[in-house]
């Protein structure tokens, strides 16, 4: 759907009109179903609105907020602590760090901005703690864009009803639509919060009262993207698996 098809979508459905229904309101109900539907497509769990952000190195600073559009599930975590080359960043727990942490001394006394291997296992680290990324690393310098961080995203509000844009369509290559498969959805909701909100709420229907389950049947539409994934299981070993069956 566009925006000006949901609007019209939704005053057909609740038998409105621009006056009666005004786009306004129509939006910040939007808005809050919005939120609501994105936190059930990561129920699909399939990186659909995992997108990376980026955030400037800064000299001597070891702590970085998080997007403030962060939905929710931070995936991955980059940076070019060198100033050029990216390297991930492992997480670790400031239980895990056996040496005092308190001062850029002690930090770099202990860790160095090289990736984390067998060979280098005081490479670079992160934890999270306040909303916020701490690195573990060598001295930190000026870098433009030098941390990258792969996040679920809050995709784009709608603020144009009027517009004539699919609203699965990303506005941006950092910005998320929302996916086709919850238009519906997402209108129905919609539908249902102007319904309850009048001062005499308006019976639901049945599709109305079906809109849990349906969102369920929406979100096994976008799960298994990928029908040529490679799905590689585990045996126990011999040991454990007695005859196998090979009696019967």
């Amino acid at each position: 759907m566009t925006p000006a098809e949901f609007a019209t979508y939704v005053r057909y459905k609740t038998r409105t009109n621009s006056t009666t229904f005004p786009d306004a309101e129509i939006l910040s109900y939007m808005a809050i179903r919005q939120d609501e539907v994105a936190k059930a497509i990561l129920k699909a769990d399939e990186d659909i609105l995992l997108i990376p952000q980026y955030a400037d190195l800064l000299d001597g600073f070891r702590e970085y907020p998080f997007p403030s559009d962060m939905l929710a599930r931070k995936k991955r975590v980059e940076a070019k602590l060198d100033g050029t080359n990216w390297i991930p960043l492992t997480e670790i727990d400031i239980t895990q760090i056996n040496d005092p942490i308190v001062t850029e001394a002690n930090i770099t006394s202990v860790f160095n901005s090289s990736q984390i291997s067998k060979s280098n296992p005081n490479g670079a680290r992160f934890d999270i703690k306040r909303k916020a990324l701490t690195i573990y690393s060598g001295t930190i310098i000026d870098v433009l864009e030098g941390l990258r961080v792969w996040v679920m995203t809050y995709p784009t509000a709608i603020t144009d009803l009027s517009s004539t844009t699919d609203m699965s369509i990303d506005p941006s290559t950092t910005t998320h639509g929302v996916p086709r498969a919850m238009h519906e959805i997402w209108a129905r909701g919609v539908i249902i919060d102007y319904k309850e909100s009048r001062e005499k709420p308006i019976i639901l229907n049945e599709t109305e009262l079906a809109y849990e389950t349906d969102e369920q049947k929406a979100i096994e539409t976008l799960r298994h993207g990928n029908l040529d994934r490679e799905v590689i299981a585990n045996l126990p070993p011999a040991s454990n698996r007695g005859n196998e069956g090979s009696d019967y």
